[in-house]
């Protein structure tokens, strides 16, 4: 299949829209209707058995997780339960259940399976318009535990009193622990006006919240004038969505109306996200040139190019740390590799694998790692992430006791040189 049928419908993920099958058509034409003698429909039913039994056998002989041992063993289960269990067997959780089992097999812990609703979600969050409670979400891989990547001003998240860095522990009674940000996502957002109930951990404190679920209209970009008198600029970005790229561009429009003549970009703890996005913001800064490709383990390669229009020639430092990955780390990479920004922190996270969305005909999806990230200069970043021109730790007990961020103060000496 061709890189272009490609279309992006998550965070570092895509949908192909449509996948050819050899002889497969779900809607097979409709013969016209002839009169049958007993010998042919007995010769067609004989036919129709033998092909239903070749398949059968077919899919059951290519399949190791449908071998005869694990059929015979997905009996006795199934009897033991149904002899045993005190509740009942509900067949569609079950069938999910078996789903989720198959691709969770793959060892892959970028791949999942969602639900209708799962799926509905997750789109909803990517467009940047969704029912939530105003966090961002993402996974602690050194813990495999979801944390507040950032808590959107306003919201009910923080009116509860959450706060970046808080760990899901539980989400509606349900151990939360080992979920993805995915997973998580989907259990916190629901219905406008319904409540979730959440276990956080803060420190070695255990929290327990009740918040609301409002509509949430993402605010991905935060920005101001950090220094009036040497205008420098600031603009944060917390993630990459779909509406994320409007937001960039009214930001730094409206920083250079006020004659901005240096930017700091925070890219820390974003977690990535929408590649088309970061590339459409790298676009607003880079040369004519390539911003990032990628490749399948076939061999196949898609590339995301600036046009070069909006080429920034002003200073510029990029704010990272060990939670900046994926997309974050491309728009971070390409900067550097033009030699367009100096990138100030700690080494980013170092996820460089994309993950594919492919659906499955019935408002369900499978999602799995298919292919890795490269940079301009042909480098990867997974498993190493990039290291910063400028190495500084952020002080975070002074950044919790008042706010005060050294890292920030840094950059803003550096381009005020």
């Amino acid at each position: 299949m061709e890189n272009k049928t490609w279309k992006q419908t998550g965070k570092g993920q895509y949908e192909l829209k449509e996948i050819p099958y050899a002889g497969y058509n779900d809607k097979p034409l409709r013969p016209e209707k002839k009169e049958k003698s007993a010998l042919s429909f007995i010769i067609g039913f004989i036919a129709g058995v033998a092909l239903v039994l070749v398949i059968y056998f077919a899919a059951f002989r290519f399949s190791n997780s449908l071998s005869l041992q694990t059929q015979k063993k997905i009996g006795t289960l199934e009897s033991t339960i149904d002899r045993y269990y005190m509740g009942e067997r509900e067949a569609e959780a079950e069938a999910d259940g078996i789903y989720k089992g198959i691709v969770s097999s793959l060892g892959d812990k970028y791949a999942q399976y969602y639900t209708t609703e799962e799926l509905t979600r997750s789109r909803e969050d990517s467009a940047g318009e969704f029912s939530g409670i105003g966090c961002t979400i993402a996974l602690d891989e050194d813990y495999q535990v979801c944390y507040v990547a950032s808590v959107m001003e306003g919201y009910s998240a923080e009116k509860a009193g959450i706060k970046t860095g808080d760990y899901f522990i539980e989400v509606d009674g349900e151990d939360a622990t080992g979920w993805t940000a995915s997973e998580v996502a989907s259990h916190v957002k629901g219905e406008t006006g319904s409540t979730v109930k959440l276990t956080m951990l803060r420190d070695t404190e255990e929290l327990h919240f009740t918040v609301e679920r409002v509509k949430v209209e993402s605010h991905t970009v935060d920005s101001r004038m950090e220094d009036e008198e040497k205008k420098i600029g600031y603009i944060h970005i917390l993630e990459f969505d779909s509406i994320t790229v409007s937001q960039f561009k009214d930001a730094k429009e409206a920083l250079e109306k006020e004659g901005m003549q240096a930017l700091i970009l925070d890219l820390r703890s974003n977690p990535g996200g929408l590649v088309d996005s970061c590339a459409d913001i790298g676009s607003q800064m880079l040369p004519k040139g390539v911003i990032a490709y990628s490749e399948t383990k076939d061999g196949r390669r898609f590339e995301w190019n600036s046009d070069g229009k909006h080429e920034i020639n002003i200073p510029v430092i990029i704010l990272v740390n060990q939670n900046t990955a994926s997309a974050a780390e491309i728009l971070t990479g390409a900067m550097k590799d033009y030699k367009k920004a100096t990138v100030m922190g700690t080494t980013t996270f170092g996820k460089g694998i994309i993950q594919n969305t492919y659906g499955l005909g019935d408002g369900t999806a499978v999602e799995f790692t298919v292919g890795q990230y490269y940079l301009p200069n042909n480098e990867t970043i997974h498993g190493k992430g990039i290291d910063p021109d400028i190495e500084i730790e952020l002080d975070s007990e002074a950044y919790l006791k008042d706010g005060s961020d050294n890292q920030l103060d840094a950059a803003l000496k550096e381009l005020g040189k």
